[in-house]
């Protein structure tokens, strides 16, 4: 400690007492490792009191006494001289007094360090086990419920659902004769998508696909893949990442997101790029269908490079084939929008 250092070698004058009662004797203090030495005149130590645990008083006369921390019957008094002295162990003290522990520092370090971490973990870690968490113990007519309001918000985007008795009636056997009864299918008159997936199941396509196309298994091809972008691509998951905190444990306890929030996601959700999709896993489907690929992969590529692999797997399968919807059904669907 450089203060202890600068004062090892400084000597002073005082008036000492072991007690109350005790007489009081001359003495000779002295400055020793974190403490003051008092010894008599000849040099017989008579106390050694720790710094940390030095006291400081007044007399009535206003000169200043020393006593050990919870004995203030034994007492020193400087020599009226000795102010080098007391100036050396009022620094010396406030020295020690600076290398304590500090509980109350400590407190508030510690506590500024978890805030710390909270705050880390709600911006980095939280959000995502908070979606996480949700989309486990959402339960499914809730999801269905965030669906209906995502909707809602889409169709400023994309123009109302078509709605022409005989193609919602086609529409419905489409969805029953690919298996797909726990889907919701829309037809859209906007041409700005193709076919996209929205929470709860809702799967919105374009009239351009039940129009411009005289097969349905393109657009059955279609909607198989986005099922597929669903496994891959969650919209619940999207658009919770667009939902802070509270708006999530809102909708946990039955409150809909706001509608700033469903329009951003769905305005995004348009723009966004489709994730790929696994061509091997797709003709799966189709072929547990018993549908023909070739409409769809021809329409997404005319060339059929991109679909070489469902062409060829097609072409060398002896799976019979049968088209996705009748020729009849697949007309009133045309005329969903009233073209």
């Amino acid at each position: 400690m450089t203060a202890l250092t600068q004062y090892q070698r400084l000597e002073a004058t005082g008036i000492w007492r072991k007690s109350a009662e005790a007489q009081r004797l001359d003495v000779i203090i002295s400055i020793g490792e974190s403490s003051l030495v008092i010894t008599d005149i000849n040099e017989k130590p008579l106390a050694h009191w720790s710094l940390a645990a030095l006291a400081v008083t007044q007399s009535k006369d206003g000169s200043k006494l020393y006593h050990p921390v919870g004995d203030p019957g034994e007492i020193l008094e400087l020599g009226s001289n000795e102010n080098e002295m007391a100036k050396a162990i009022e620094k010396l003290m406030k020295a020690v007094d600076r290398r304590r522990p500090k509980p109350g520092r400590l407190r508030i370090f510690s506590l500024a360090s978890i805030l710390i971490v909270i705050l880390g973990l709600s911006i980095f870690w939280l959000p995502a086990a908070l979606r996480d968490y949700t989309q486990k113990i959402i339960p499914e007519v809730r999801e269905q419920e965030m669906g209906k309001a995502v909707f809602n918000e889409f169709i400023s985007f994309v123009g109302a659902p078509c709605s022409r008795e005989l193609g919602i009636i086609a529409l419905d056997k489409f969805s029953s004769n690919l298996g797909l009864e726990e889907y919701s299918f829309y037809i859209v008159p906007s041409e700005t998508i193709e076919a996209i997936h929205l929470p709860g199941k809702i799967i919105v396509v374009s009239k351009a696909l039940v129009e411009d196309f005289d097969d349905p298994d393109v657009v059955a091809g279609h909607i198989l893949a986005q099922i597929q972008r669903e496994a891959k691509s969650n919209a619940l998951d999207e658009l919770m990442k667009q939902m802070n905190n509270i708006e999530i444990i809102q909708f946990l306890l039955g409150k809909s997101p706001d509608a700033s929030t469903l329009r951003g996601f769905s305005k995004d959700w348009i723009i966004k790029k489709q994730v790929d999709i696994d061509l091997e896993i797709l003709m799966n489907e189709f072929n547990k269908r018993a549908i023909s690929a070739l409409p769809y992969s021809y329409a997404i590529d005319v060339t059929g490079q991109s679909t070489q692999f469902m062409i060829n797997s097609e072409k060398i399968s002896q799976k019979v084939r049968k088209p996705s919807l009748d020729d009849s059904a697949w007309l009133a669907l045309q005329t969903i929008c009233g073209g």
